[in-house]
């Protein structure tokens, strides 16, 4: 029997969208479009779609009708993705469309059992 011995290098990245240890839900969804892991997405024809922002000028107001979750992983257009339901995750490290801020989706998203830190 021979062993291995080379130098292996091994590493791993933090997750810094999980914020603690309360207990997440998933689902599995289609996307109707790519979507970037941390996004905030809604529910549209039973498809993943990100949320949107409207207005030309501030105040902007951050659509939540329909808002289904947390994409676990990044999606492209027609794949399957995961979506936290419930639990702890880090405000900063949501992907939000240009003009939204984490504290337009705060409280949608606590009705739905997923907490900001």
């Amino acid at each position: 029997m021979s062993m291995d011995l080379a130098k292996k290098t091994f590493s791993t990245q933090p997750d810094y969208l999980i914020a603690g240890n309360a207990e997440i839900v998933t689902a599995v969804k289609e996307a109707s479009a790519a979507l970037k892991r941390g996004a905030p997405v809604v529910l549209s024809d039973g498809k993943l779609a990100a949320i949107s922002v409207s207005g030309n000028s501030a105040p902007y107001t951050v659509n939540t009708t329909g808002l289904y979750g947390i994409l676990a992983e990044d999606v492209a257009s027609g794949e399957d993705g995961i979506v936290y339901l419930s639990g702890e995750f880090f405000a900063d490290a949501l992907v939000l469309p240009a003009n939204a801020t984490a504290a337009d989706v705060e409280v949608p998203l606590r009705n739905l059992g997923i907490y900001l830190k």
